[in-house]
């Protein structure tokens, strides 16, 4: 590869050329270097990916003395570390969502007519889409992981919790009106 100050400059050219050598010979270490933080390789990659496409569009603004090795791993481990504490903050919020259904549903409802809600839960998740209900019922009924489940369908972690929350939401918004009649009465 060329000395590192005339990529930079070509870089900040927006020369294309410039930006293929260094993705070309940085693209595998990043998500190598990703892969130390993330769950699995998709992570890591579409972290690299990431970063790379943020780089691009940026790179016009990297000054003269910039070292890209050291920009793409920074790059790399801030975006590693927002991830996991997004992830963890969307872990929080299907926790609170998963204890809310739990203890209104279950608390407030069964001691009235327990089988009317066990029929009325199971029709709405029976009126979720085909793949979003099994997963919610490989997750909810037989206990499995998201990672579990990924691997079962073979389909990624992220499809899992796409499917999930979308499964939660719609489910929250069918079973609405039981918490309305309880509330009214």
């Amino acid at each position: 590869m060329e000395n590192e100050e005339v990529i930079v400059h070509r870089l900040i050219n927006k020369d294309k050329r410039a930006f293929e050598l260094v993705f070309n010979q940085y693209y595998n270490i990043m998500v190598l270097y990703a892969a130390r933080f993330m769950n699995t390789r998709e992570e890591a990659e579409e972290i690299a990916q990431d970063v790379f496409v943020k780089f691009w569009e940026k790179c016009d603004s990297l000054s003269e003395d910039s070292s890209i090795k050291s920009y793409l791993y920074r790059s790399v481990h801030n975006s590693c570390l927002n991830t996991i504490k997004h992830e963890k903050v969307k872990d929080g919020y299907r926790q609170h969502m998963i204890h809310f259904m739990e203890s209104t549903y279950q608390n407030e409802f069964t001691e009235e007519d327990p089988e009317l809600l066990r029929n009325r839960i199971t029709s709405e998740i029976n009126k979720l889409p085909p793949r979003c209900s099994e997963i919610f019922k490989l997750s909810r009924f037989e206990g499995l992981k998201y990672q579990e489940i990924a691997d079962h369908l073979e389909i990624s972690v992220k499809t899992v919790e796409v499917q999930m929350g979308k499964a939660l939401k719609v489910l929250r918004e069918s079973l609405q009106d039981l918490k309305n009649l309880r509330d009214a009465s």
